[in-house]
């Protein structure tokens, strides 16, 4: 997965981040999404993807391993 830059849940930049730097450096600022929940199932996350010039981070519900029992 490329290098990413999550943003704050509501859009905005901390204060101490040098945006300059990441955009130099090709990091995208991508907007947070929450991570989906279901049973039996784990949340992997994805590259992101852009929509409507906004980049976003993109999840997707996979099966949980079997547990193994002792």
């Amino acid at each position: 997965m490329p290098k990413q830059f999550l943003l704050n849940p509501d859009g905005s930049i901390p204060a101490n981040v040098n945006v300059q730097a990441l955009e130099d450096a090709g990091i995208p600022l991508v907007m947070p999404t929450p991570m989906p929940r279901a049973s039996g199932m784990v949340a992997v996350e994805q590259e992101p993807q852009q929509v409507d010039g906004v980049w976003r981070q993109v999840w997707v519900l996979e099966p949980a391993p079997e547990q193994i029992e002792e």
